[in-house]
């Protein structure tokens, strides 16, 4: 018997990552033009970035449903092992019902559902963790559940959009809505905290924004891992990655693309970091 992890594909991890650490996705839906794409089987980031800036409707996006979970939970329960499921946060998706709603079709401890707290680049590296705990000699349902729960409820992490628009017509801005406001031209800084989108700062231009961010993340000190995420220019993602590098181990630092689910709503330009303690 062994513990797996699953997640859903909001954390934006990559394939090659998923496959070399034994870790399921389930994907996301994203809607562009009345036709739906599985989120990194029927499209990848940079078809859809083309599509988001080209399409005259913003696409929408719809969480994997229970028949999805499922689908990837029975093999695995069915082969003797145990998963801990880990979403994005309730808050922003039906995501963790979908999971919770497959589980309980499943024997009793079966499936133990997580939710993450927080989105993209910041759930990403609480699934590799978990990951690597999963394929410890000594590793427990229990012992992975404890330390996933744990960073759950301690991860962070910022991101920087070049506009508040995306978020706002997909019903996700939450008390960044605040921001709206603001003079053209800003370069608002968001956390998910809670499962919550939420204002942190509004620096006039990328030079100052990459500044603060990394102001915000050495605030909390070194770290067990750091991963950097972008939608469609890596520049100032690596940038960070390069200013950070002192707070994590190199091969314990990661660069992803933000994939449609997540991107739908944060739109072009736009640049996530977080670290685990």
């Amino acid at each position: 018997m062994a513990v797996k992890i699953v997640s859903d594909s909001t954390c934006d991890i990559a394939k090659a990552i998923a496959e070399e650490l034994d870790i399921t996705i389930v994907p996301a839906y994203v809607m562009i033009d009345d036709v739906a794409h599985r989120q990194g089987i029927d499209i990848n980031p940079t078809q859809f970035y083309a599509q988001l800036e080209s399409s005259t409707r913003l696409p929408s996006t719809s969480q994997p449903t229970p028949a999805d979970f499922s689908e990837r939970f029975e093999p695995l329960v069915s082969a003797g092992d145990q998963i801990v499921c880990i979403t994005v946060p309730q808050q922003l998706s039906g995501t963790y019902n979908s999971a919770m709603q497959a589980s309980q079709q499943l024997p009793d401890g079966a499936v133990t559902v997580i939710d993450a707290g927080t989105a993209s680049v910041g759930h990403m590296l609480q699934v590799i963790a978990a990951a690597e705990d999963a394929s410890a000699p000594d590793a427990t349902l229990e012992s992975v559940t404890d330390a996933a729960l744990a960073r759950a409820s301690h991860g962070f992490g910022y991101a920087m959009v070049d506009t508040l628009e995306y978020l706002q017509k997909g019903g996700r801005i939450g008390k960044a809505q605040a921001f709206m406001g603001s003079l053209l031209k800003v370069k608002p800084i968001l956390k998910v905290a809670e499962g919550e989108v939420l204002p942190v700062d509004r620096p006039r231009n990328l030079r100052r924004a990459l500044q603060r961010v990394e102001e915000l993340m050495r605030e909390h000190g070194p770290a067990s891992k750091l991963g950097v995420a972008y939608t469609t220019d890596p520049g100032p993602a690596e940038e960070l990655r390069n200013r950070l590098s002192d707070l994590a181990p190199a091969d314990q630092t990661y660069t992803v693309q933000i994939g449609s689910a997540i991107g739908t709503h944060v739109g072009p330009g736009a640049v996530a970091v977080a670290t685990l303690a």
